[in-house]
């Protein structure tokens, strides 16, 4: 047994365990930005209440304050949430759901803003069948014609108990039952340290660590989302 795991080398046991990452690393997002955006950007965004397709109240704050830190990075200029949510009250607006009773021109006078932020939230969470899973989308429009300029879209999905049973069967084939319980460790180690990344970097940033006040427990989403909502994003061009 011991010459069997022994043609494993711990490189080896790395490269498959790192494998299976790979279906969220590699996802792609269905992309489109006018060819004209270097233009017609704005420089002062309203991120929007989202709009919920799920059974989760927290889907809709986690997915706008995380959306807000992106274009934060990207140098956009934000309106704050509570101006943005006041003056949609003030017009019987009182969540994401009701945000299209309004037009792209009302919205941007009564928030002071040239482009609005939509977001729709499709998935988020865990859901029957994988272990975790975030979908939604993002609509960048012009407040004064309504003209979308950019969208992206994309669902992202990561399940333990796939992965890990993946990288047990695939080690144990390769070198036994030693090679199994070697490679499942890895693949923990691995996990682990990717979350306490990701954990760190919301942590350290002014605007991701608001996400915290909702998620305080599983602390599993936050790797995900942040593959998710940096990979959604990449395409948009910066602000300044």
């Amino acid at each position: 047994m011991s010459q069997r795991l022994s043609r494993i080398s711990e490189w080896k046991l790395l490269f498959l365990t790192l494998s299976f990452f790979l279906p969220t690393a590699c996802a792609i997002p269905l992309t489109d930005l006018v060819s004209d955006y270097s233009a017609v950007k704005p420089t002062r965004i309203a991120v929007l209440p989202a709009i919920n397709e799920t059974a989760d109240l927290d889907a809709p704050e986690v997915f706008r304050i995380l959306a807000a830190a992106e274009l934060a990075d990207k140098g956009y200029g934000l309106i704050d949430f509570p101006r943005i949510d006041e003056a949609l009250r003030q017009r019987g607006i009182q969540e994401g759901g009701q945000i299209e009773a309004l037009t792209p021109q009302e919205i941007g006078d009564l928030v002071g803003a040239d482009g609005l932020l939509y977001i729709r939230v499709m998935s988020y969470g865990r859901q029957v069948g994988v272990h975790l899973k975030m979908e939604g989308s993002f609509t960048l429009a012009d407040s004064k014609t309504g003209r979308k300029l950019w969208y992206s879209e994309l669902s992202a999905a990561d399940d333990i108990v796939l992965e890990g049973g993946a990288v047990m069967l695939g080690a144990e084939l390769l070198g036994g039952k030693e090679a199994r319980k070697k490679a499942m460790q890895t693949y923990l180690a691995i996990r682990q340290a990717r979350i306490e990344r990701a954990v760190a970097k919301f942590r350290s940033h002014p605007l991701r660590q608001e996400v915290f006040r909702i998620i305080t427990i599983d602390m599993e989403k936050i790797p995900l989302l942040d593959d998710f909502f940096s990979k959604n994003f990449r395409q948009l061009p910066p602000g300044l």
